[in-house]
This record gives C-alpha cells, structure tokens and sequence, in this order.
C-alpha cells in the first residue's frame, strides 16, 4: 500500500529532528513523546515525580561544591539572581560534569546580559517544551515555520544556520519592520504553516496586513508568540489577519521554566519534567532547572510576577497552570516621590479603549512619556482623562503622549512595556504627534 502524502512527511519530520539530535548530541525528539504522553497524566503523578527529581537535583549539587554543601535541606538554599550568579559564575558550575556544554547568554532585557551554560539534557527539555507548544497550535514536525524574532531567539553561528536549515525555519528579523520589509515577510510567512515569535512583532505585522490594500492568503495552522506579554487585543488582530489560532508561550531559560497555553489559551502549562518552581508572597517566580547539571541555579529569581490558578485546567493536562504572568519585578514605574505602578496599571488604564493596540512607558527622574499604537490617531479628550489618572497615582513634572511614534526597543529586539532611562530626550521620538502637560 503507498504511502500519502501526510505520512511522508511525517516521516520526513521525524527523520530531521532524529538528525538534529545526533548532531548535537541532544534527545529532545524522544523528550518531546514523553512529555506529549505525560502531560495528562495526574497532579498527583506529576508532583511525585518532580519531589524525585528535586531529591536527586539536591543530591548532586550539594555534593559538588562548598557553595551549597552546608544547607541540609533545598529549603535552607538561599533564592539567588542575576547579580549572585554573575558574582559566583566559577563555583555555580558542576566540576564533575564531562558532557557537551552549551553557552547561553540572556538578551539583557534587564540592562544586563548574563553568560552561563547547559548541558544536553537541558537543551533537551528546552526544545521538547518549545515544540510541545508548537504541537498544540497543529504544527507537525517538519511543516516549514516562520521565525519573526530578534537575537534572543536567532543563534548567528553556522551550526545554528543548519539545524534551522533541518527544522525548516524561515528567518524573519524583528530588528527591521519596515513597511517595504513587511510585505516581503508577509509574502514568506504565506507559505509556513507555523508563525512563531515576539508578540510584538508579529503583532505590528498583523496590523500591517490588516491595513494593506489586498488581504495575503496564509497557510498557518497557528501562531504561537514567545518573550512578550500577549495583551488579549493583540491576540484577536494577529487572529483576524493570519485567520488562525494565535497561542502564547512563556519561558525563562536560565531558571529551567518552559510553559505554554492549551486549546483553551486560559493560563500556561508549566513543565515540571524540567523545573521546580515556587512562588512568593508578592507573586515572584522562583524557579530550579533540574535538567541543567551543567550550571547549577538552585531557587534562582526570575524576575517575573505570576499568578497560579488554585485547580488544574479543564484540559486534563496534570501540569500546573498559571493563570497568569503578570510581568517582570522591575516592569515599574518609580517618581521621586516614592510613589510605585507596575505596568498593569497602564494595561487596565487603557484596555477598555478599542483604538489602543499597544502602548509603552519611558520614564526618568522628572518626566514620563506613553507611547501609544492607535489606528485611527484620535484619542481627543480621552487623553486629558488618561493623563489625570496617571498624574493621581504618580508624580512627575512632565507627561507627554505619542501617538503612532516607533517604539523604543532594547537591544535584542524585545519590546518592553516600561523603561527607565536616564537621558528621556534622547530617546524620545520626535515632537509631532506628542501632546504634552506639567504637573
């Protein structure tokens, strides 16, 4: 009997994944199969089996160094970040691991870029959990997929080059969003049948098309948005213009976390096969990476705020579910004051207003200014009322609007909701269009 099509290429998949593996030594095909099969299983299993890896997680790193060595038990470790693991990069690597090391580098998004490594293991668990997401919005191993995205998610080095060669990844720079280079993305992406990438990005590409004259016929069966927050607006036009499912995912690599959304997009499904995670009591996520036994991050902050949902999903997924992420710790707001918003409090400020798709805060010591994405360019009055609030719960001597202006971006390409900067204008877009007032 022949074979169609589908299961030809179904084959095909498998057999560049499987290629992908020996190459670089990693086994994230086979942890893709188990975490498709677990992922149903019961809370109760699942927790069982994380208390297990953690145990043995402990184990190992107490028994590689003095850093840990004196705590009896995980709880005495003490939660590290950014700055304890740039200060103890040498005594945070596991002297006793032999295998591959893989060098990984955060974007920055926090001013400052941190270097560590994995191991395979980790690089394992990181891809499955990055095509466990993929698999949800329809994707089937080895259909082309369209990568709109900036240096957090492009590697530059040939192997990189190759391995997306063998996934069938398209590039797509988000550094360049151009309206010319829009429509040539938009060309390219029409023949992928997964979008995946910034929130952002996609998004201001979803509005490009929305506006163009001819509607491009695309073949998606989702799109799936990583390292940005998806506001509920920007996943209904990036749905109307690429006429599928669109999908959030939500990640922090250094910390082990790897989380997506089901068919019911109501909250993130954390992968606990990887990490362990607490959460404080002002809703920070402290997480473990127990695949990586290359570099040891015991209870490493993430700077996120998250909310956990009290019951599992309707789903039937046994994987616990946030049922939000709220943002990073230092996406605040802070005035001279003392006064302090977190940038929520600009995402309930203008979510009711439908000509507002996306907005930005730049603030310094004396001024704030808002960049806001409205279509049609007519806030009017609403300004005056948005101004006023803002001016009620912060104090600056200046707050200054922009409609339509570019977005400030940091260096990897992300779009962040609120800024600090220290010089505000030498970053500020050009005068027209802005609407200014003085406390």
């Amino acid at each position: 009997m022949a074979c169609d099509g589908s299961v030809l290429q179904a084959m095909a998949g498998r057999f560049r994944f499987a290629l992908i593996d020996l190459v670089r030594g990693t086994r994230a095909l086979a942890v893709l199969r188990e975490l498709e099969a677990l992922q149903f299983a019961p809370p109760a299993v699942l927790a069982a089996r994380q208390r297990l890896a953690l145990a043995q997680y402990v184990a190992t790193v107490r028994g590689a160094g003095a850093l840990h060595a004196r705590y009896g038990a995980f709880a005495q470790f003490p939660v590290i970040d950014k700055a304890f693991a740039l200060a103890n990069r040498e005594r945070l690597r596991n002297r006793a691991y032999h295998g591959k090391l893989v060098r990984k580098k955060t974007g920055g998004s926090t001013g400052e870029p941190f270097v560590y490594v994995t191991g395979v293991r980790a690089q394992s668990y990181l891809w499955a959990a990055i095509l466990l997401s993929w698999r949800v919005a329809g994707y089937r191993l080895g259909e082309p997929v369209a990568f709109l995205a900036g240096s957090a998610l492009f590697g530059a080095g040939y192997k990189q080059q190759l391995y997306y060669r063998l996934m069938n990844v398209h590039l797509f720079s988000a550094f360049d969003l151009a309206s010319a280079q829009l429509d040539r993305y938009a060309a390219g992406i029409a023949r992928c049948r997964l979008l995946y990438g910034y929130a952002s990005a996609i998004h201001r590409l979803a509005l490009h098309v929305l506006a163009g004259p001819a509607r491009a016929h695309f073949s998606l069966r989702g799109v799936v948005c990583t390292a940005e927050v998806l506001s509920a607006a920007m996943r209904a036009d990036i749905e109307r213009a690429f006429g599928a499912p669109c999908y959030s995912q939500y990640g922090c690599n250094d910390a082990g976390v790897s989380a997506y959304e089901c068919e019911r997009r109501d909250g993130f499904h954390l992968v606990t096969e990887r990490a362990f995670h607490e959460v404080l009591p002002d809703g920070r996520l402290i997480a473990t990476d127990l695949a990586n036994d290359a570099f040891f991050l015991p209870r490493y902050d993430t700077g996120d705020l998250v909310a956990m949902a009290d019951t599992p999903c309707p789903c039937g997924r046994g994987f616990p579910l946030i049922k939000s992420v709220i943002g990073r710790a230092n996406d605040l707001v802070h005035d001279s004051a003392g006064n302090t918003v977190h940038s929520e409090f600009f995402t309930h400020l203008f979510r009711e207003d439908a000509r507002i798709a996306a907005f930005q805060v730049l603030y310094d010591a004396r001024q704030l200014a808002v960049i806001v994405q409205c279509p049609d360019a007519a806030l009017g009055a609403a300004l005056d009322t948005y101004r006023a609030r803002i001016a009620a719960a912060l104090r600056f001597d200046v707050i200054r609007f922009f409609i339509n202006s570019p977005f400030i971006r940091i260096t990897n390409g992300k779009h962040r909701f609120v800024l600090r900067v220290d010089d505000m204008e030498g970053v500020l877009p050009e005068n027209a269009g802005s609407c200014t007032a003085h406390g």
